[in-house]
């Protein structure tokens, strides 16, 4: 039996499509979009995902809409071998984002797309057999750590109790970080620990389509959960180069009390702020690495199609 492969990319918008004059922060969405290189981009979007993007405040979530989009078209049009414009988006079981293609014997693209700060991931792998999650967090330090040294890490923790079971509720709170340091290193350990919990709960939840209203969060328990060191924490010996941090992948899966154990699941370190969790629902899937692609020379379709 032919393994099957999962292909990752990862996109940072941040440095991608300005608007002239006066930095994004002061700008509108609308005058973001009359720039030369967003308009450029917003050609390659359907009329209504580019109206979606453009419903945004801040340019920078305009931005992430369409990344994303970009993203989704590239992948369809590259899996499937169809021509961009045939390489439409459409929604399936809990609006999960699918690929219907229109002729029976067209090749199918299972795929998840996720976004935060400036970064959009995208994973997918050619058929229907395996379905796949992603989520992205980055960690907001300053903001964090203000309200967690206001209320307290375990009132941090108990804010996110329709999300986490009761177990995962203590581990949170009680979780003590493995190296000694500064009160606030072990502030910044105990949240990368809960950011992890997170992210993985995240993308296992968007693997199964669903959203994070499900009704059986708080019966879906990760158990010894390991957090990814970023670069700059790694021994020399163990860096890949660059700003991919640790993997890891040892998390227990636990549902109404059984062990999960068809689920592959792993996280990833990105610089010093991200973490990126991808789920898949079978483990004999072999997952690439993340691929940082240009917009000009991988993403954007050729002309003439």
């Amino acid at each position: 039996m032919e393994e099957t492969k999962a292909f990752r990319w990862l996109l940072d918008v941040q440095p991608l499509w300005p608007a002239s004059g006066g930095g994004q922060a002061t700008q509108s969405t609308a005058h973001w979009a009359a720039g030369t290189a967003a308009q450029h981009a917003l050609t390659f979007l359907t009329d209504g995902e580019r109206a979606r993007a453009l419903r945004f405040y801040r340019p920078s979530d305009a931005k992430l809409s369409l990344g994303s989009n970009l993203l989704k078209h590239r992948a369809i049009a590259n899996t499937c071998q169809v021509p961009w414009s045939k390489a439409v988006i459409s929604e399936g079981a809990h609006k999960k984002p699918c690929y219907r293609p229109i002729a029976p014997s067209t090749k199918t693209l299972e795929f998840n797309v996720s976004h935060h700060g400036s970064l959009v991931a995208l994973v997918g792998c050619l058929g229907e057999s395996v379905k796949l999650g992603v989520d992205i967090v980055k960690m907001n330090w300053e903001k964090d750590h203000n309200t967690v040294m206001k209320d307290g890490f375990e009132a941090w923790a108990n804010v996110y109790e329709s999300v986490f079971s009761d177990q995962e509720i203590k581990d949170i709170a009680g979780f003590v970080p493995p190296t000694s340091g500064t009160d606030q290193d072990k502030i910044r350990a105990k949240l990368r620990h809960f950011y992890a919990h997170w992210c993985l709960k995240e993308a296992y939840v968007k693997m199964t389509g669903e959203a994070l209203l499900a009704s059986w969060l708080k019966d879906l328990e990760f158990r010894n959960v390991q957090v990814p060191l970023p670069a700059s924490q790694m021994d020399a010996s163990e860096r890949n180069g660059g700003d991919w941090g640790q993997t890891c992948g040892v998390t227990e899966i636990w549902f109404y009390g059984k062990r999960v154990t068809d689920v592959k699941l792993e996280i990833q370190a990105f610089r010093e702020d991200y973490m990126i969790a991808t789920a898949s629902s079978s483990k004999q899937i072999k997952l690439s690495d993340f691929e940082e692609l240009d917009v000009e020379r991988d993403v954007y379709p050729l002309q003439a199609q």
